[in-house]
C-alpha cells in the first residue's frame, strides 16, 4: 500500500472514531465523602432497613422499610412524631419462612407498596416473611387502625430485592412483579387483570424498573431477553409497556387477561454507521415538561448501562411522550413461524378497531381484535432517544449508573431554560449533569459534568433520588440508599475550587454566577432580589467563559485542579479488599480549550509556579502520530533489510559432524567413496526399481521363505 493510502486511511479512521463517541466529560468539582454537609436520617441501625420511596408530599415522604413505614419530614430528614407505622410478620408466617430454607433478617415483613385511598385511607403491601401481604389501614385519632387484610400475591415481591414496580391510579393497583419466590412468573396486574401465563412474546424474564400514569394508559418500564433477536445467543432489550386503564379484560375465555397490552422498544445508543447500544434500563425520572429548541415537550431521562460481563458503560437518555405514543400507534412486529424472521406487519392485515386501543367496553371487542394484540404484542419501531444520542454518557469499571432525578427547566441569567440532572451511582455518588445544546437543538447533545459528590460510604448504592423545593428554604437533594437517607445542596457554588471569577464560569451551572459586587461565586437565587443585581452577576453556561472575568480564564485549569490522585483500580466483581475513601476521589476541573487534559505540580518545582500545559490541536495531533508510524514503518523495513545483508555476507559456523554428513549427501558420482545409491533426500528413502522395489534392497538376492499365516 502507498504511503500516502495509508495516511489516509489512518486519518479517516481517526476521524470516525472522534466524531463517533462522544468523550466522557470530567467533572468541575469533586466533592469527598468527609466533606459532604446534610442532613441524615438511619432508621434503626442493627440490620439493613431496604428503604423504599413509597409516597412524597410537599412536606414529608413515607418510606418503606424493614417491618415499619416511616414518616419522615423534609425540612430537617427527622421522622415525625407519632406517625410511625408497625407492621411485623406474624409468628407463624416467620416459621412457616424458616421451613422454607429462609434466614433471620429474609422472614421479615419489608414494605414494598403503598396507594391512597383516601385522606385517612390507605393500603399498603408487605413481603411478609415470604408470603405476600396486603393491608388496609384507617387513621382515626392520630392511629392507624386496620381494615381488612387480603393476599399480596401478584401485587407485592417476595424479596425486598426483586425488581418490581406499583402504581396507584383512578383507586386501582397495577403491579409488575412476579407471582412465585424464584422469579419465573412475571406478571403485569390489576386487580381480577393480568397478562398471560409462560407467553415469551408478552414477558421474557423482565426486570421491572417503574411505571406511571400518563393519560388513559399506565405505562411500564422494564428489561428483558429479547425474543426478535435471531443471531447467536440472546440479548436483553429495553422495553416501555402500556394497558389501558379502563381495560376489562376480554369477551369469553379472555375475561381476566389484557386486551390493550402493548410493548415497545426503547433504544439509548451512540449513533453511527454501527451504533453503540445501551441495553438495560436502570430506572427513569418522573415526566418533565419544558422547552426545548423552541418547542415544547414532555420528555422521561432514563438510566441504560451496558450488561455486567462487558465493557463498563453507562448512559442517561430522554424519550419523549409523543414519541411513545407515536411508536404505539405505528406499525406491528410478528414472527410468521418460528423459524421465520421478525418482520412489519402489513397495515392490511391489522383488524378494526385497531388492537391495543382503549375502548369503552373490553369485552364487546371481537375476537379477531384480542387474539392479534395476544400473538402481536410488540411493537415494528422503537423509541429513538429525544436528542439523537445519549445526554451523559461514561465508560468505567469503578461504578455504574443507577438513578436520575431532574430539576426541570431551570433559568439562567440569559434567559435559557436548562434541565438539571443528578445522577446516582452504584458506589455511593451523585453527579450533577446537564445538556448545554439543549435550549437550542434537538439533534445533538453537549455533555457537562458540573460536580462528582461521594454522598455515601463508598460501595453502597443510590436508590432513590428526590430534588426538594421547599418555601423559603433552600432547595436540596434527598438520596437514598438501603439504611441511609441524606440530604444535600443542589448546588456548591461556594465550594473553594469556584473562589475566581473564571473558575465559576467554567462550571457552566445554571444555579451558580459571579458576583462581580462581592467577587464571589454565588447561588443564582439568592442575589436576583436585590436591586440591579443582575447586572453584576457574570454566566454563560454554553461556553463556560465569559469577558466579564478578564484574563484569568488562561489559568482556570492551574487553578481547580491543585490535587489530583489516582483512580482507583477496577476491580472484577469488586472483590478483595475494599479501598480507602479517598483513593476513590478525584479532584479535577477542565480548561475549556484543553478539556481533557489534567494539570498537577510536579515534585521538583518551586512552589508558587504556575504550571501552564502546552496545548495541541486535534489536526496537529493526528498529523503527528500518522507522521509517527509512517517513519517507524520505513526505520523498521531499512533496519531489516541491512540485517539481512550482513546475515547473508557471513560465514555460515557449521559443526564437524553435520559438515561431514553434508558433504556425504552432496558428493557425486566422481567423489570417492561414492556407492552408486541414490536416496531420495525429500522422503529419507531409497527409490524404487520399475518392478517396485528399494533400489538398495537385497531381498532379491535372497530365497523368499514361508511365513506362517494366521487368520483372525
Amino acid at each position: 500500500m502507498e504511503p500516502a493510502a495509508v495516511m489516509l486511511l489512518l486519518s479517516c479512521c481517526l476521524a470516525a472514531i472522534a466524531q463517533a463517541w462522544p468523550m466522557d466529560p470530567l467533572p468541575r468539582l469533586h466533592i469527598k465523602h468527609r466533606e459532604v454537609i446534610g442532613q441524615r436520617f438511619l432508621g434503626n441501625e442493627s440490620h439493613v432497613e431496604h428503604f423504599k420511596l413509597l409516597e412524597r408530599s410537599s412536606t414529608f415522604i413515607l418510606i418503606g422499610a424493614r417491618n415499619a413505614i416511616y414518616n419522615i419530614s423534609l425540612h430537617d430528614l427527622t421522622e415525625i412524631a407519632d406517625q410511625r407505622l408497625q407492621w411485623a410478620s406474624s409468628d407463624a408466617h416467620q416459621e412457616l419462612c424458616y421451613l422454607k430454607g429462609g434466614d433471620k433478617d429474609t422472614c421479615q415483613n419489608y414494605v414494598r407498596v403503598f396507594g391512597r385511598l383516601g385522606p385517612d385511607r390507605f393500603m399498603t403491601c408487605g413481603t411478609n416473611a415470604y408470603k405476600p401481604l396486603c393491608k388496609h389501614f384507617l387513621i382515626q385519632n392520630g392511629e392507624y387502625v386496620s381494615e381488612h387484610d387480603n393476599d399480596g400475591l401478584g401485587l407485592c415481591p417476595y424479596d425486598p430485592q426483586h425488581n418490581s414496580t406499583a402504581v396507584f391510579a383512578d383507586g386501582q393497583l397495577y403491579a409488575a412483579t412476579f407471582s412465585d419466590s424464584s422469579g419465573g412468573e412475571p406478571l403485569i396486574h390489576r386487580e381480577k387483570i393480568r397478562t398471560e401465563r409462560s407467553d415469551l412474546n408478552q414477558l421474557n424474564g423482565p426486570n421491572f424498573v417503574s411505571s406511571f400514569t400518563y393519560g388513559d394508559y399506565v405505562y411500564f418500564f422494564y428489561r428483558e431477553t429479547a425474543v426478535e433477536y435471531m443471531n447467536c445467543g440472546k440479548a436483553v432489550y429495553s422495553r416501555v409497556a402500556r394497558v389501558c386503564k379502563h381495560d376489562k379484560g376480554g369477551p369469553h375465555a379472555f375475561g381476566d387477561r389484557w386486551t390493550s397490552f402493548l410493548k415497545a422498544r426503547l433504544n439509548c445508543s451512540v449513533p453511527g454507521d454501527y451504533p453503540f447500544y445501551f441495553n438495560e434500563i436502570q430506572s427513569t425520572s418522573d415526566v418533565t415538561e419544558g422547552v426545548y429548541n423552541e418547542s415544547h415537550a414532555q420528555l422521561i431521562y432514563g438510566v441504560f448501562t451496558t450488561p455486567v460481563n462487558s465493557i463498563g458503560g453507562s448512559a442517561v437518555c430522554a424519550f419523549s411522550m409523543s414519541d411513545v405514543l407515536q411508536v404505539f400507534q405505528g406499525a406491528f412486529k410478528e414472527q410468521e413461524t418460528i423459524n421465520s424472521n421478525w418482520l412489519r406487519v402489513l397495515t392490511e392485515k391489522v383488524p378494526e378497531p385497531r388492537p391495543g386501543a382503549c375502548v369503552n367496553d373490553s369485552r364487546t371487542l371481537p375476537d379477531i381484535t384480542v387474539n392479534f394484540v395476544k400473538s402481536h404484542p410488540l411493537m415494528d419501531d422503537a423509541v429513538q432517544t429525544f436528542f439523537g444520542m445519549p445526554v451523559v454518557t461514561k465508560v468505567t469499571y469503578n461504578y455504574r449508573f443507577t438513578k436520575v432525578a431532574v430539576d426541570p427547566q431551570v433559568k439562567a441569567l440569559d434567559g435559557k431554560l436548562y434541565d438539571v440532572l443528578y445522577i446516582g451511582t452504584d458506589d455511593g455518588r451523585v453527579m450533577k449533569a446537564l445538556n448545554t445544546r439543549s435550549p437550542v437543538s434537538r439533534n445533538d447533545s453537549n455533555q457537562v459534568i458540573v460536580s462528582d459528590v461521594q454522598v455515601l460510604k463508598y460501595g453502597q448504592a443510590v436508590k432513590d433520588l428526590q430534588v426538594v423545593h421547599l418555601a423559603g428554604e433552600a432547595s436540596k437533594l434527598v438520596v437514598i440508599a438501603d439504611s441511609e437517607i441524606r440530604a444535600v445542596p443542589l448546588h456548591h457554588c461556594d465550594s473553594p475550587l469556584a473562589a475566581s471569577c473564571a473558575s465559576c464560569i467554567a462550571l457552566q451551572d445554571p444555579h451558580c454566577a459571579w458576583d462581580a459586587a462581592h467577587s464571589q461565586c454565588v447561588a443564582v437565587m439568592t442575589r436576583l432580589h436585590d436591586s440591579d443585581a443582575d447586572k453584576m452577576l457574570f454566566q454563560n453556561i454554553s461556553s463556560g467563559k465569559h469577558k466579564g472575568c478578564g484574563y484569568e480564564q488562561v489559568n482556570v485549569a492551574s487553578e481547580m485542579a491543585k490535587t489530583v490522585q489516582p483512580m482507583v483500580p477496577a476491580h472484577i466483581g469488586r472483590g478483595g479488599e475494599q479501598p480507602d475513601e479517598r483513593d476513590n476521589e478525584i479532584i479535577i476541573e477542565l480548561d475549556r480549550d484543553n478539556q481533557y487534559s489534567r494539570t498537577q505540580p510536579r515534585a521538583n518545582e518551586p512552589q508558587g509556579v504556575t504550571v501552564t500545559p502546552v496545548v495541541y490541536s486535534a489536526q496537529t495531533l493526528t498529523g503527528a502520530l500518522i507522521g509517527t508510524c509512517f517513519f517507524s514503518l520505513i526505520a523498521g523495513f531499512a533496519s531489516g533489510f541491512w540485517f539481512s545483508q550482513r546475515l547473508r555476507s557471513a560465514p555460515y559456523p557449521e559443526p564437524p559432524e553435520q559438515r561431514q554428513q553434508l558433504n556425504r549427501l552432496t558428493e557425486t558420482t566422481e567423489s570417492p567413496g561414492f556407492n552408486n545409491k541414490s536416496i531420495n533426500l525429500v522422503l529419507n528413502v531409497p527409490p524404487k526399481n520399475p518392478n517396485g522395489k528399494n533400489a538398495n534392497s537385497s531381498a532379491e538376492n535372497k530365497p523368499m521363505q514361508k511365513v506362517k499365516k494366521t487368520y483372525i
